[in-house]
């Protein structure tokens, strides 16, 4: 039980000494937007916050929170994504408790008691999130940390970071009101939706997002995400 700032650091310490833990230079819990069509296929991804060579307590508490939950880890590879869980939930809530009454000071605790605390009419659940981690700065190999190595090139301003092959994990898609619908379902419901005049306002094609939808700049300046991969 992790009750002191002491006990907290205990915990995170006997965690990096096991033989299957490594440091990932980058984490984060993500927010995914799935296709209309297809519920498995992932149009767009949103992080509230991101993790690049910083916090690496908070990376081995969600490592093991893992780990806890019964799900195999493999800190072998270039990356991982896996399925937030209530029981992921449940350990980084009780990790966390020494912080709490300085929660504003931590931005991965906020994440953590946000989604903790969401109403169930919220309408979202644990198939709306993951948690993503990024052990080597390799070709990306889903749209999760496509994603993150985008949100980290801007907002840490690393000019050299592999982005091979993001265009092939990415979709192309309608953009309505800020959010990404397949093409193909406009094509299957465009009678419909044209007879009853309720054809939606596509804002725009393509597969990245409104920048500002996703990072706020630093400063008053232009930026696309198609800029970040130049």
């Amino acid at each position: 039980m992790v009750t002191t700032k002491d006990d907290f650091k205990n915990l995170v310490e006997d965690i990096k000494r096991q033989s299957w833990y490594k440091e990932p230079i980058a984490f984060a819990i993500a927010r995914v937007n799935r296709g209309i069509l297809d519920r498995n296929k992932i149009l767009e991804v949103t992080y509230p916050t991101i993790n690049w060579n910083e916090n690496s307590s908070s990376a081995a508490i969600f490592l093991n929170a893992i780990k806890q939950s019964g799900v195999a880890v493999d800190t072998t590879k270039s990356e991982a994504v896996f399925d937030l869980s209530d029981s992921f939930l449940s350990y980084c809530v009780e990790s966390y408790k020494p912080f709490y009454e300085e929660k504003d000071k931590h931005k991965n605790l906020q994440v953590i008691s946000t989604l903790a605390s969401l109403p169930i009419e919220s309408g979202l659940n644990a198939d709306d999130f993951k948690v993503v981690f990024i052990f080597e700065d390799s070709k990306p190999q889903s749209i999760e940390t496509s994603y993150l190595k985008l949100y980290v090139k801007y907002n840490k301003k690393i000019e050299n970071i592999n982005l091979d092959g993001i265009e092939d994990l990415l979709t192309t898609c309608a953009w309505i009101d800020g959010v990404p619908v397949e093409l193909d379902w406009l094509r299957q419901n465009e009678i419909l939706l044209k007879v009853a005049d309720k054809y939606p306002k596509v804002e725009f094609v393509g597969k990245y997002p409104r920048f500002l939808k996703h990072i706020i700049p630093s400063e008053n300046e232009t930026y696309s995400f198609e800029n970040l991969l130049k």
